[in-house]
């Protein structure tokens, strides 16, 4: 009896869940005709979150010459070449950056972090992301969820049937959880700009404007194959090294310079 309570309340507040993730209750769009074309920084927004829109602004500062690399897996910006215009992304990472620093190390710079924010509440007000507050609900709901669920699946003596929708029930929830903001109006732009520029994917330095956007599409696969050098010497795509005071020992700048 404690097994089918267990898996029923688990798949009643799934289901609640799922009409909230997928957007039963949320507010209409607005109308499609009327938005404006999105910037790469927003693309890569709706492609991987947080991390891909920085990285994307920071490939833009590169594409204009206003950052460098520096040894080891840093990057430094270049005080003659200060980027104009562009995204409001990529100038927040410019002003903050003095010296050496990891590409990890000047995103969790809170006025680095703060300046996602703008993007991300237009990508809301359009459609093509769910609300944080929507987010949080969700996750709110999965949780009691899968504790449910756990419960059914533990419980001694339960028929086959009951642990095997028990263990389901947990998997659904699990998933659901970890998928990305991205709406389903969100996925379907996202997928049309991917299908329209599939055939010019391997776009050159020699066209910043069409090289940014593809990284903005396509992420790694991109900036592995086309700006491959930068990509490693940066550590673009990689942790940042550990400092000596990471492993306990000694006091040292490191990657980051002591006034930043």
């Amino acid at each position: 009896m404690i097994a089918e309570v267990a898996v029923g309340a688990a798949w009643s507040l799934l289901v609640v869940a799922a009409l909230m993730r997928f957007g039963f209750g949320a507010r209409p769009a607005p109308d499609p005709s009327r938005q404006r074309p999105l910037t790469p920084v927003e693309i890569a927004l709706l492609r991987g979150g947080r991390r891909a829109a920085l990285q994307t602004a920071l490939v833009e500062l590169h594409l204009v010459g206003a950052v460098e690399t520096a040894w080891p897996a840093a990057v430094r910006r270049v005080d003659t070449a200060a980027p104009r215009g562009g995204s409001g992304l990529a100038r927040a990472q410019y002003n903050v950056l003095f010296g050496h620093m990891h590409p990890r190390r000047l995103w969790v710079i809170e006025r680095v972090s703060r300046a996602v924010a703008p993007e991300a509440r237009e990508a809301e007000r359009t459609g093509l992301l769910l609300t944080r507050r929507r987010v949080v609900a969700v996750r709110v709901v999965l949780l009691p969820a899968l504790g449910a669920a756990v419960v059914g699946a533990l419980v001694e003596g339960a028929d086959p049937p009951w642990h095997w929708l028990a263990l389901l029930a947990g998997a659904f929830a699990l998933v659901l959880g970890a998928l990305p903001r991205r709406t389903h109006k969100g996925a379907a732009l996202l997928g049309r700009l991917r299908g329209e520029r599939i055939g010019v994917r391997r776009a050159t330095v020699r066209a910043p404007a069409a090289l940014l956007l593809n990284v903005a599409l396509f992420g790694t696969p991109v900036l592995r194959e086309q700006l491959p050098r930068f990509t490693d010497e940066s550590g673009l795509l990689a942790r940042p090294p550990r400092e000596p005071m990471d492993r306990g020992g000694g006091s040292s700048c490191g990657v980051v310079t002591c006034g930043g």
